[in-house]
């Protein structure tokens, strides 16, 4: 459950980071200065897009959870987690904020998909621990 607190605050503290780093993109790209309200809608981009990540993962979790298991489930949800912060983390590199909304959306799916996984896990846990006593 890290992975869903964390991914969920960690956009606020760079903000002003973040927003920089679009603007020298776009200078880049287009040879022009971007307006102060397009970076405001494109960092409310980056920040909603892994709440929609995340509703679609959780819709998705529970057939992923009967297909291959809950643990099994969890294990390649991992897939999805590494593959976004991969694309978060070249983000800066590759010179494009594109991956960096690309890279939130696949990290909200997984963040879904493992809060629904997990808590189905973690009920059937709980009734196996209370019949041992």
């Amino acid at each position: 459950m890290l992975q869903f607190g964390y991914n969920t605050g960690v956009i606020n503290a760079p903000e002003v980071n973040i927003e920089n780093f679009m603007k020298d993109v776009y200078k880049d790209r287009y040879g022009e200065d971007i307006s102060e309200e397009f970076i405001q809608q494109l960092y409310s981009v980056a920040v909603s897009i892994f709440a929609i990540g995340g509703m679609l993962g959780g819709f998705s979790g529970g057939w992923m959870a009967n297909r291959f298991g809950r643990k099994g489930g969890l294990l390649l949800n991992n897939v999805l987690g590494i593959s976004g912060a991969c694309l978060m983390g070249f983000t800066k590199m590759s010179h494009s904020y594109e991956m960096l909304f690309l890279g939130r959306f696949i990290i909200g799916v997984n963040c879904g998909k493992c809060q629904r996984n997990f808590s189905r896990l973690d009920a059937s846990l709980a009734s196996l621990r209370s019949t041992e006593h």
